[in-house]
């Protein structure tokens, strides 16, 4: 090989190298984002007066659980319900991965729980109000009709159990307050220091999707949250 085809090659060996440099930095950096987000626990937003605001897209949020609630007191508001009601809850995505991680529930989680009506009336069972219709016989919402949530925030709620506040934005149609206040700890947090105190507070084992009761849905040595 002569000096000028040498030269040609070290020059194009070099610019090959530089050109993997860069490709591999800005893939280095396109990748630091993700993994950090992975690890940021995206927070509940608050207005300057301390109160939580109604949470965006909460339906698209990880569901880990479906409850049926044939009669009783609502949660929200203590009242008897007018019809049975169906209960399905949310946990926020980024706070879902690192309980899924590790077991246990991060700083910033926000956990929500909307309710629905359940159908009543023509074509329906009075006693299993199991409905018959055109689409088939089952059980079928009528309308939204109320949402509350938990966040866990170690500097807002430092005195509460798992530093857990509670939050209502009504028992009513849609649409909901935009703003709740923190509720007392005779309205929720009683309840959840009663049921599960041995969960980090939040009612594990009445969400599948949260009930690792068969050792099948954390990873094997993934911490204390097993009920």
């Amino acid at each position: 090989m002569n000096r000028k085809m040498w030269a040609t090659f070290i020059s194009g060996g070099a610019l090959a190298a530089c050109i993997a440099a860069s490709i591999g930095a800005v893939a280095a950096s396109s990748e630091s984002p993700a993994n950090a987000s992975s690890t940021t626990v995206v927070r509940a937003a608050f207005d300057p007066q301390g109160r939580a605001i109604l949470p965006v897209g909460y339906r698209q949020w990880q569901h880990v659980g479906t409850r049926y609630k044939p009669d009783g007191l609502n949660i929200l508001d203590g009242l008897p319900a007018k019809t049975p009601e169906i209960l399905n809850a949310y946990v926020e995505p980024s706070a879902f991965a690192a309980f899924e991680k590790t077991g246990k529930w991060p700083d910033g989680a926000q956990i929500v729980k909307e309710f629905s009506a359940v159908q009543v009336g023509e074509g329906c069972d009075e006693q299993t109000h199991v409905c018959t219709n055109k689409l088939g016989r089952g059980l079928y919402e009528s309308g939204y009709i109320g949402l509350g949530m938990m966040v866990k925030d170690a500097k807002r709620f430092p005195d509460s159990p798992g530093n857990w506040g509670y939050f209502s934005f009504g028992h009513k149609p849609m649409p909901y307050d935009p703003v709740a206040t923190v509720r007392t700890r005779a309205q929720c947090s009683q309840c959840h220091e009663n049921l599960a105190s041995d969960t980090d507070y939040v009612i594990s084992r009445a969400h599948i999707g949260l009930d690792d009761h068969s050792g099948l849905r954390l990873p094997t040595g993934s911490g204390s949250g097993t009920p």
